[in-house]
């Protein structure tokens, strides 16, 4: 049985999740992708979000001018069960964070693995990464949501760079050439070609020409 695929999960956290933390999960996928840096879950979740609730139409706008279409995007309510499998939890701000920091002790206090090490090595505001929080755009004018998307377009690379996301993105195994056969004779043994042998003609044989198909043309007078 082959084994499953585990890919890091990176979660971006804000309150509704309808505009940064989507906003900060597109652009990072964006920039993954560009990089070919494979073996990671970009998401994005909300503290007090509604489920099911679509992308503010303007983090939508925005990100549509630098080229980036948000496509079927649900918000989703932060599960705290997330916060123990996820490779990385960003928040927007200081206050997420700590918000995020009691959940997971809940958390690791209900699956009895409380340990001193174990509270914060996942969970990250913005401003620890790239030293500066994130604000909020909501109710605000499309200028507000182009700033918070120049915050974050900023900071990508300050998070792939010190969340270590090259060293660990999933390695591709090098292909390995094929030695070749060797003959009797001492020389390698061309590879067999592929696909059906070609009949060869007979010396002398006439060359016959395939009669064209459809109805004859009627010569005009």
């Amino acid at each position: 049985m082959a084994r499953k695929k585990i890919e890091k999960k990176i979660i971006f956290v804000c309150t509704g999740n309808t505009c940064r933390s989507p906003m900060a999960e597109m652009l990072l996928k964006d920039a993954l992708e560009r990089a070919k840096l494979k073996g990671f879950c970009v998401s994005s979740a909300g503290i007090a979000a509604r489920t099911g609730d679509a992308i503010n139409p303007k983090s939508s706008y925005v990100l549509a001018e630098h080229g980036i279409i948000a496509v079927d995007f649900n918000s989703t309510l932060l599960d705290e069960r997330e916060l123990k499998d996820a490779f990385a939890v960003v928040c927007m701000t200081e206050q997420h964070k700590d918000i995020l920091l009691d959940m997971r002790w809940h958390a690791l206090k209900t699956a009895g693995e409380i340990g001193d090490e174990e509270i914060e090595n996942n969970i990250y505001c913005f401003s620890e990464i790239t030293g500066y929080d994130v604000p909020d755009p909501y109710g605000r004018d499309i200028d507000a949501y182009r700033y918070v998307y120049g915050l974050l377009e900023r900071g990508i690379p300050t998070l792939i760079e010190k969340l270590r996301l090259p060293e660990n993105s999933k390695k591709t195994k090098p292909r390995t050439p094929k030695e070749p056969v060797i003959g009797e004779d001492g020389l390698p043994i061309p590879p067999k070609k592929r696909g059906r042998p070609r009949k060869e003609r007979p010396e002398g044989e006439e060359i016959k020409i395939p009669k064209k198909r459809g109805r004859p043309r009627k010569n005009s007078l």
